[in-house]
């Protein structure tokens, strides 16, 4: 837990190290929205099989990156370096239970490394209806899932030292389509995600332009489409696996590791 902890913060704090977020607009709150949460969002690279015909579990480490043209225009307009991608990381683990229930959570519990601090967790539960009805040739589920994301890090605005802090939150619903082929399964998903987020800093600190009511803090939410796809390498009790997504117009890859039976 700490040696992926440590990867992904030693990532991270790169990308927090010289950002700018001071004179913000509307539209630079939106787009600092959307491409966190698009990072953050639950995402389990998984297709819509349930684990097992009864029961079944695994657990293991997903990481991420998504893309951030807007976060890098807004950094680099202030002043501040480009920030072409953010990442994600956490522990992963999921259980499926009869009826083609299948329960996903993946966490990174409250990490402090320098100046910085983090914390997301996010849950889906997955119901393969293809299981139940008993519908041939391929998987198909239906996913409801939460993620709930904060960040928190020292940073100088306008010449003020100040404490940022993002709190951002998502939900959303997913359809999935896979098809085992032996060792490999292929999967695709559409859904649609909304999404919460909140940007505040202490003290004197201008974050805002003359537009917003608060110079200090405000939030912003909206919603998106979804769509996924990947493929999942089963080699017996390990499980290898790669998923794109977009969604809130911003590209996500990710990668998973997993351990199951």
């Amino acid at each position: 837990m700490r040696m992926l902890t440590l990867i992904f913060m030693s990532i991270t704090l790169n990308v927090f190290a010289q950002p700018s977020f001071d004179n913000l607009s509307k539209e630079d709150l939106d787009n600092i929205s959307k491409e966190f949460s698009a990072n953050f969002a639950h995402r389990s690279a998984s297709g819509a099989a349930a684990l097992g015909d009864v029961f079944g579990i695994e657990f293991g480490a997903l990481v991420g990156a998504t893309q951030t043209p807007e976060i890098s225009k807004i950094s680099e307009r202030e002043g501040g370096d480009a920030i072409d991608n953010l990442y994600n990381a956490g522990l992963y683990g999921a259980i499926s239970i009869p009826f083609g229930l299948t329960a996903e959570a993946m966490i990174l519990p409250e990490q402090t490394i320098s100046d910085m601090s983090i914390s997301n967790q996010s849950l889906a539960l997955k119901w393969t209806f293809s299981k139940t009805f008993g519908i041939p040739i391929i998987d198909l589920a239906a996913k409801a899932h939460m993620s709930s994301t904060k960040i928190d890090y020292s940073d100088t605005v306008d010449g003020v030292d100040t404490n940022v802090e993002l709190e951002n939150s998502t939900s959303g619903f997913t359809i999935l389509a896979s098809k085992n082929f032996f060792l490999i399964e292929p999967f695709i998903g559409l859904g649609q995600v909304t999404r919460d987020t909140s940007l505040s800093a202490t003290g004197s600190a201008v974050l805002f332009d003359a537009a917003y009511s608060s110079s200090s803090e405000e939030s912003v939410s909206g919603s998106s489409g979804q769509f996924i796809a990947g493929a999942q390498l089963n080699l017996g009790l390990i499980g290898i696996a790669g998923q794109y997504e977009n969604v809130f117009d911003t590209s996500v890859t990710s990668v998973k590791l997993t351990f199951g039976f």
